[in-house]
């Protein structure tokens, strides 16, 4: 009887540990089945990065890809730019519910005050002295591939014999419909080939002054691995850099419109489309769950709703990044500058700020620039202004 015992005893220790051995291993798979939805299997192998540059690029427009080459992607290497004063980077703190602060339109003012008078500084060399640094990144224009015409295929595939830095796509159709996807596509593979720090998304028309970025991303990360230890028990912010807005309507028509958007009577908060920087867990968290995420028609907003959540997120909103659907009026703060044409990108890059400004400029209804007041409600978001 004994015997008995012992054996029903060992059959059901053998049956919960392969049972177990299942159910891990199933919900292991399921987890890893969305992994490489890209559908890209190799990429050229690179050592641990600091930046990736994400270009979203239609196929036809190796034109605006060769702007881009041709001017703000030679600033980034190497680095001239003395680090950012060290009370000019903000770190958020967690409050007493455990949501990190973010700074009012008082601090965000300031600290753009505290820029422009650095930025007059570092227009005189002789101000400064700064070593070369090398800082590690790479850029890649995102283009989906299926369906694709042969003939604009291969000049797709002669543009990548010369330039290396087109991320294809093979399980995408580029259209507009699928900007989301070809986010998502886009983090998955990189996510998955690469490590890095931070991703900046940008559209092919959108120019960066990426010395200017670049320097002000690694004396933020700087400090942050200096101050870890601050934030004790609770993770360290993970950065949502843009330009914000908590008003926006959701839309009915046209190409934007949105059907399946019933969450709020408004967009949730999100970082205008032209460009954004996300920290590399955030990308890991949209990648790793694109199959749990809703996809909405603008990436942007998606990305904005499918970081609501947390309470680690670092959304800081910047009036540097003049991002939006129609440029803003043209301030040397700015760092971020979406709607540029080739001409308008060469000008920048030669120096030359507010060339696309004409004749009717005054009749131009152009959008306001404001701090994002983070202490309303999001209807009342973004009602002071720049000056």
């Amino acid at each position: 009887m004994r015997r008995m015992n012992n054996l029903v005893t060992l059959f059901t220790a053998m049956f919960a540990f392969f049972f177990g051995s299942f159910l891990t291993s199933l919900l292991t798979s399921v987890d890893k089945c969305p992994a490489h939805k890209s559908g890209v299997t190799k990429l050229e192998p690179h050592p641990e990065l600091f930046l990736v540059i994400l270009v979203l690029s239609a196929p036809q427009y190796k034109e605006k890809r060769l702007g881009i080459r041709n001017t703000w992607l030679r600033l980034g290497q190497p680095l001239r730019l003395p680090y950012y004063p060290e009370d000019f980077i903000y770190l958020p703190t967690y409050n007493k519910r455990g949501h990190l602060e973010r700074e009012g339109p008082s601090e965000q003012a300031n600290r753009l005050r505290i820029y422009v008078d650095w930025l007059d500084s570092v227009q005189n060399p002789k101000s400064f002295k700064v070593a070369k640094r090398n800082i590690k990144i790479k850029h890649f224009f995102a283009i989906g591939t299926l369906g694709i015409h042969p003939n604009l295929r291969a000049n797709l595939d002669k543009e990548q014999g010369q330039f290396q830095d087109l991320l294809f796509l093979p399980r995408l159709i580029d259209v507009y419909a699928n900007l989301t996807e070809k986010l998502l596509h886009s983090i998955d593979a990189l996510i998955h080939h690469y490590n890095f720090s931070y991703l900046l998304k940008v559209d092919d028309d959108t120019y960066v002054k990426l010395d200017y970025l670049l320097n002000e991303l690694v004396s933020y990360d700087r400090k942050l691995i200096r101050k870890a230890r601050d934030y004790r028990g609770d993770p360290l912010p993970a950065l949502y850099w843009g330009y914000f807005n908590g008003r926006a309507n959701i839309k009915t028509k046209g190409q934007w419109s949105e059907s399946n958007y019933y969450l709020a009577q408004r967009y949730i908060t999100y970082a205008l489309g032209g460009g954004y920087v996300l920290g590399r867990k955030l990308c890991e968290f949209v990648g790793n769950n694109s199959h749990h995420l809703s996809s909405y028609v603008s990436e942007d907003i998606s990305v904005g709703t499918w970081l609501a959540g947390f309470r680690h997120v670092h959304r800081r909103h910047d009036p540097r990044f003049d991002t939006g659907y129609m440029s803003r009026k043209c301030r040397q703060h700015h760092l971020v500058l979406h709607k540029r044409n080739e001409t308008l990108m060469r000008d920048l890059y030669n120096g030359k700020l507010c060339t696309f400004e004409a004749d009717n400029e005054k009749y131009l209804k152009r959008p306001t620039e404001y701090y994002y007041d983070w202490r309303k409600t999001a209807d009342k978001c973004c009602d002071s202004l720049v000056v």
